[in-house]
């Protein structure tokens, strides 16, 4: 992905999900480096998703859209936050940093997974293939390196996967 190809990444989202996304990326990073240093990386990769969700749901409150039933489009828009800034976070490593040469999104594969494995290049590809495929596919590949939370994963992962 280059970053024309990350603009037009960006178009798909309103602008309170790229402002809120770009918060949890800054959020997320400060904390990491700061706060939350000795909090295990596990936890770390599940921190974008749940600023996300906070944060997302702040704007709601301040702008009058907080409500029981609006209380869903709350909890997925701020995921979308949470995995706008994972993309961030590995577009920032990409091109500025340098530090990485795959896809974006094999790289998000292994960002999303880095808490529970190592992976190398050929298989973080094939999760995000698997991913592209379908659940069951992506599940049964996920289950060997995340157990018991593989649901969990997947779902992030598909997410974060799906505007790529």
């Amino acid at each position: 992905m280059d970053l024309v190809q990350f603009f037009g990444y960006l178009r798909q989202f309103n602008a309170d999900v790229v402002l809120i996304g770009a918060a949890v990326w800054g959020l997320t990073a400060l904390l990491k480096n700061t706060a939350l240093k000795k909090v295990p990386k596990k936890y770390i990769t599940l921190l974008p998703f749940a600023l996300g969700i906070l944060l997302y749901a702040a704007f709601a409150a301040l702008t009058g859209g907080f409500s029981a039933d609006a209380l869903a489009n709350i909890v997925t828009t701020g995921i979308s936050c949470g995995s706008l800034a994972t993309v961030i976070h590995v577009v920032y490593e990409q091109f500025l940093r340098k530090q990485q040469t795959v896809d974006v999104r094999t790289a998000c594969v292994k960002a999303v997974l880095a808490p529970y494995a190592q992976l190398s290049d050929e298989d973080a590809k094939a999760i995000a293939d698997a991913a592209a495929q379908g659940q069951e596919q992506a599940e049964s590949l996920l289950q060997t390196y995340c157990g018991e939370e593989t649901a969990l994963v997947y779902a992030l992962l598909e997410k974060t996967l799906a505007g790529l």
